[in-house]
């Protein structure tokens, strides 16, 4: 079963198990603040025809939901950071593709995302969730040439054999992307809980698909 399935099948459960009984239940042992602030961090994996290009990054975001007291839906709003480094592979074809030196590379994703957030208890302590949504998300790709040279420091007043990146191409693009994903939380009182979660989001740009999987923990409060 492909991840796109196993997350919709997730989904469709949690739907399903959502009474208002147990929500009612779990509602009584946590905050009513119907706004909740999140913030996270963690691996960026990708995934699909890209997984060969770029090695697992980081990522990092922060993040706000906003849900009426005893209900199960909620909206949630996110802006996030990702990076990761163009593999050995990746650099191998960019090389030859543009008939040149390239030593490095690395892609930068910003992501302001909204999505629909269905929770549902399991008991007073745990919750499982899941998302889908949408957002603009901006990439940028540069490659580079690692090159040696006398650098002199104006403000020390010295000079000394140094190394630096020359970027010798980049590339970027804001387009619309899609994201749906699958997290656990843990309740620490008081309306607080940590949680840990993944997604899968595909941006379409000008040249291929990105697909990329960001597996993040956090907290929310």
């Amino acid at each position: 079963m492909s991840l796109r399935k196993s997350l919709h099948a997730l989904g469709v459960l949690l739907v399903a198990a959502a009474t208002p009984a147990a929500y009612a239940q779990f509602s009584s042992s946590t905050s009513a603040n119907p706004t909740q602030w999140q913030f996270y961090g963690g691996l960026n994996v990708p995934t699909g025809s890209n997984s060969h290009l770029l090695d697992t990054g980081w990522t990092f975001g922060a993040g706000v939901t906003f849900r009426q007291p005893g209900a199960p839906f909620g909206l949630r709003l996110d802006l996030s950071y990702a990076n990761n480094n163009v593999s050995p592979h990746g650099l191998y074809q960019a090389a030859g593709a543009a008939q040149m030196r390239i030593d490095d590379g690395w892609v930068d994703t910003w992501a302001l995302t909204a999505s629909g957030e269905l929770r549902q208890p399991f008991n007073n302590q745990t919750y499982g969730y899941a998302m889908l949504g949408m957002g603009l998300y901006y990439t940028r790709m540069e490659l580079a040439e690692v090159g040696f040279g006398y650098v002199c420091n104006p403000w020390w007043n010295y000079c000394y054999i140094g190394t630096g990146h020359l970027v010798v191409g980049s590339d970027s693009s804001t387009k619309f992307g899609w994201n749906a994903g699958v997290g656990l939380g843990f309740n620490l009182g008081n309306g607080a809980s940590w949680f840990v979660e993944a997604r899968y989001a595909w941006i379409d740009t000008a040249h291929e698909r990105l697909q990329f999987v960001p597996i993040v923990v956090g907290v929310r409060f």
